[in-house]
């Protein structure tokens, strides 16, 4: 691991499917899916004339490669390692957060409440102080963390909290929150709806 020494132990999200797809399955959804909707893009348009259909059918594709192309990432980069010194947590986006193992104090066993859906199940990593160091989601193997990192494990999943009052317990804890498929989805959509407007302003600009 670079300049932070040998890995000692590493573990990877529990989980070996998210919403129905694994690693390979999300991979080839993704690339095989790419490839149909071009497909469909454009016999659409030389069977209608039109821009209407295409640009609908492309939504709907980003749509879905969005989500499919999270899952692939999530269960491909997601990891933490332990060095002699370090804790590295790499994420989705394949970006790793540094902590010194020292620092970490304990971690603790929380049930987040979204603001629709059954609570998610999430890990806090706190200092001394009671800072939030990072938060893991429940995909992980928390028990074998906390003893690979010598930390006690406490907290239940069934204590469940709103994100304000995580944050007001465990300070600095929204700022890490964990990415989850409804979050995903919610950009997903948003980015689609954007992709959208400038798409339909081209096209009425090209009329």
């Amino acid at each position: 691991m670079g300049d932070y020494g040998s890995v000692v132990a590493s573990f990877r999200p529990t989980v070996t499917t998210v919403l129905g797809l694994d690693r390979e399955r999300a991979r080839r959804a993704l690339f095989i899916g790419v490839q149909i909707a071009v497909l469909l893009v454009v016999l659409s348009r030389l069977a209608t004339s039109s821009w209407e259909l295409p640009v609908g059918l492309l939504l709907v594709a980003i749509l879905g490669a969005a989500i499919v192309g999270w899952v692939w990432l999530f269960l491909t980069n997601s990891s933490i390692a332990l060095t002699a010194e370090y804790l590295l947590i790499t994420n989705w986006r394949n970006s790793t957060t540094v902590i010194a193992r020292g620092d970490v104090a304990k971690l603790i066993r929380i049930g987040i409440r979204p603001y629709e859906g059954p609570p998610r199940h999430a890990v806090i990593g706190v200092d001394a102080a009671n800072q939030s160091l990072f938060a893991l989601g429940g995909a992980y193997d928390a028990a074998a963390i906390a003893r690979s990192l010598s930390v006690p494990l406490g907290g239940s999943h069934d204590d469940v909290m709103s994100l304000r009052e995580v944050n007001k317990r465990y300070p600095g804890a929204a700022r890490s929150s964990v990415a989850d498929p409804q979050r995903v989805l919610v950009f997903s959509v948003v980015g689609t709806v954007v992709i959208g407007v400038i798409a339909y302003i081209v096209w009425t600009a090209l009329r």
